[in-house]
């Protein structure tokens, strides 16, 4: 299907949070944000009807046991997603052009330009300059760029069903109907996952067809029922951290993004308390899932483990799928592996910054608390 879905009752959710706090840097923002937002919904319809007349192929792609790793923000997703995808055997994950121009032939045309002799040196140069012009901003924070292996939010975000719009505005009131793909209508949510399963074959068609879709999203909690829903033979990775350590985290990314449009806005504000509360449910949505799938289809992977043995934890995922290693692969994540071994935080967060206490979040996370032996 070529055309985006759109929640219509998210768009009246941003627009009137808009127009109920404007400003001057915030009008700027949102009126390059909608600007893009248009332009690229409406580059993607043309590329996917395209797709119909030069590879209706696409239609015939599977998509089997497609793998989800997600977790709350700031808990590892990143790190194993970028560790598994080195493994080209056998995986196939969205970088960020591809989960931002999802049609095969856009896929086809950016494969042939970097392929090129002389154009692909310029294109490399022009690459560079973008990822150094629009994401430099986030070292330290989330390292991205638009060449680098990334999560497939954009395609939540062309549908108004991500609360990562709420970067461009900490005045929502609230995440609405941005938040939870599973509590939307089913009529709408079929229609998204119409959307969102033609993009997978899409993708996977263009890479190759024979790969498992391999995906990290950390808002991927308040979806997952939508998604098994149409992929019944789906396997989830979760990565949990310590909600004393991932929270601020995770409220911190937010909050470096909306002081560049809203720099009056104090770390202790409603829109901070909206974004834990998120985090609090998330939480307990991913425990509800843990109880309720069977090991072979659920798999916890625990942050401290991944950041003191990545490689370890690399190799206990691939006993639970059951795959084995090619020694192409194992010899680039022990590469990959001694790399993230040497890299050392330099950033602190904490609760207290952002008007929370220890004493607060584990009254609101006491089961996951115990679910998985964190010490209060």
């Amino acid at each position: 299907m070529s055309r985006i879905p759109v929640n219509r009752r998210a768009l009246r959710q941003i627009t009137r949070a808009a127009a109920d706090n404007l400003s001057m840097r915030r009008a700027w923002t949102w009126a390059g944000f909608a600007t893009a937002w248009m332009s690229l919904r409406a580059m993607i319809g043309v590329g996917r009807k395209l797709d119909d007349v030069l590879f209706p192929e696409w239609k015939d792609q599977r998509v089997e046991q497609p793998v989800f790793i997600f977790a709350n923000g700031r808990s590892g997703t990143t790190m194993l997603h970028r560790l598994l995808s080195y493994d080209e055997e056998h995986f196939a994950g969205f970088k960020l052009h591809q989960s931002m121009f999802t049609a095969v032939t856009y896929q086809r045309f950016f494969d042939a330009v970097g392929e090129a002799p002389v154009v692909g040196s310029v294109a490399r140069k022009g690459v560079d300059w973008i990822n150094q012009t629009f994401f430099s901003g986030w070292e330290g924070i989330h390292e991205m760029g638009i060449d680098k292996e990334e999560e497939d939010e954009a395609i939540f975000v062309y549908a108004l069903e991500s609360p990562t719009v709420s970067l461009l505005n900490p005045y929502m009131h609230g995440y609405g109907e941005m938040a939870w793909l599973d509590m939307q209508p089913d009529d709408e949510r079929q229609a998204f996952m119409d959307h969102y399963e033609a993009t997978l074959k899409k993708h996977l068609y263009a890479v190759g067809g024979d790969k498992r879709f391999l995906n990290k999203n950390v808002f991927f909690a308040s979806r997952v029922n939508t998604v098994l829903g149409r992929f019944p033979d789906a396997r989830f990775l979760y990565l949990v951290r310590h909600p004393y350590k991932a929270l601020p985290s995770f409220l911190n990314m937010f909050y470096e993004k909306w002081i560049t449009h809203s720099p009056e806005l104090p770390k202790e504000s409603p829109a901070a308390r909206e974004l834990v509360e998120l985090g609090y449910a998330y939480y307990r949505a991913a425990l509800e899932m843990q109880r309720t799938l069977p090991p072979e289809r659920f798999h916890v992977v625990r942050y401290a483990q991944l950041v003191k043995n990545p490689k370890a934890v690399v190799e206990e995922v691939y006993d639970w799928m059951d795959l084995e290693m090619s020694d192409a692969y194992r010899a680039r994540l022990e590469q990959a592996t001694q790399k993230q071994k040497r890299y050392k935080s330099s950033h602190q967060y904490s609760l207290e910054e952002y008007g929370l206490t220890e004493a607060e979040v584990h009254e609101n996370l006491k089961d996951v608390f115990d679910a998985f032996g964190f010490q209060p």
